[in-house]
């Protein structure tokens, strides 16, 4: 019984394992979208864009039954910049 027991955790552990190994970001992969390329100077980068978050309050309409929930609204888009 021990040995199953400590199989499983061992199956366990692996799962654990590969799961958390594919759920964690390459941090050379995902650059930050303010951030100009160190070599060249001129590149240009992305202005953080301006939203708004409303709270939309509980509701029924007809027969459905719609939950109070966030919205975001863009007042802003992103823009390139020099």
């Amino acid at each position: 019984m021990k040995i199953i027991k400590n199989g499983i955790n061992i199956i366990l552990y692996l799962n654990v394992l590969a799961l958390v190994s594919c759920t964690t970001p390459n941090k050379d992969t995902l650059p930050n979208a303010g951030q100009r390329n160190k070599n060249d100077n001129k590149s240009p980068f992305l202005t953080a864009p301006k939203v708004r978050k409303v709270w939309i309050p509980e509701k029924i309409e007809n027969d459905k039954f719609i939950e109070g929930h966030y919205m975001w609204i863009l007042e802003k888009t992103s823009s390139w910049s020099q």
